[in-house]
């Protein structure tokens, strides 16, 4: 390991900054492991591991909140000087390294991070994932992935939290799909277990898997379809009579779909179909209903445009 930095001001249990030593923001970066070594060398009150996030920059003569003659020398084209440049990396901690009987684990660190504590990089031949996370799984399996930039840090996962509640977060196009579709489904079925996808725009997964049941096979009864109109139209916009009225028209719903051939034409039909009935409505409450079809239509659209059944399918079947 090699010694990268040291512990700022103002770490908590949870968090810490590491301030980095003279030239280390060119090898160190965002996402790595690093070991450290609470209260001083040797860890007098623990060793956590953590990954650095979040880097910061700054050079106490470049600060624009005041105009210093650094800034003016910059300016005009010279060199500011980099003594007071100081570089540093948020630690979020994993937890606290707990030894044991001769046996390794990591468990929640609930010890403040002392100010001047060492802060080690992991070199490429000292595999944290495999000494420290490892050993803590009660039943180890690995994941078909490694840390980036380390192609031999093999990901561990714990198979006794399989059958928990998994999210995959992340902004558009960081990879959720990709991870899901090559890491995730296939450590599932490792585990023994069979995974039911649900691609409701029928790109992210249809394309990679041979066994694809179209969505209108899935729940065509009509309790399913009436919950399904109902939830995205908002309760029918609140309105009681243009419940009944879907709920008249879920009856002969399969009658429908055989009467037409693409998400435009059933979405014509169904306009149709409750302007013919706000036509027989009282004139005392058509404007009443007219305004719920309105809120009701808004909501409901077809995802696709002259597309036959055979190339996609519509929620609206």
């Amino acid at each position: 390991m090699r010694l990268i930095g040291r512990i700022a001001d103002g770490a908590t249990d949870t968090s810490a900054t590491a301030v980095l030593l003279k030239d280390m923001e060119s090898e160190v970066s965002s996402e790595s492991l690093v070991l450290i070594e609470n209260g001083g060398e040797g860890g007098k009150i623990g060793k956590v591991v953590g990954v650095l996030r979040r880097g910061l920059g700054r050079n106490e003569l470049l600060n624009l909140s005041r105009y210093r003659p650094d800034i003016a020398y910059m300016k005009y084209g010279g060199e500011p000087s980099s003594s007071r440049e100081v570089f540093s990396f948020q630690i979020s901690l994993i937890g606290e390294v707990e030894e044991r009987e001769g046996a390794i684990r990591i468990r929640p660190n609930r010890k403040i991070i002392a100010p001047r504590s060492p802060v080690y990089l992991f070199d490429d031949d000292e595999n944290p994932l495999e000494r420290y996370i490892a050993p803590s799984a009660k039943q180890l399996e690995w994941l078909d992935a490694h840390l980036d930039g380390h192609p031999t840090w093999r990901v561990p996962a714990d198979k006794f939290y399989v059958p928990y509640h998994v999210g995959v977060f992340g902004a558009t196009g960081t990879g959720k799909s990709w991870f899901t579709r090559y890491v995730l489904i296939p450590f599932y079925i490792r585990c023994g277990l069979r995974v039911l996808v649900l691609d409701w725009s029928g790109s992210d997964y249809v394309p990679y898997y041979e066994d694809v049941v179209p969505i209108s096979e899935v729940a065509q009864d009509e309790i399913s379809i009436l919950k399904y109109l109902s939830g995205i139209t908002d309760k029918f916009a609140g309105n009681a009579s243009m419940q009944d009225v879907f709920d008249q028209l879920v009856c002969s719903w399969h009658d429908l779909l055989n009467r037409v051939h693409t998400c435009d034409e059933l979405y014509e039909e169904i306009q149709r179909y409750i302007r013919q009935y706000i036509d027989q409505v009282d004139k005392r409450w058509r404007s009443n209903a007219e305004r719920a079809s309105d809120r009701i239509f808004r909501k409901l659209k077809p995802i696709t445009s002259a597309r036959s059944w055979e190339q996609e399918e519509s929620p609206l079947c």
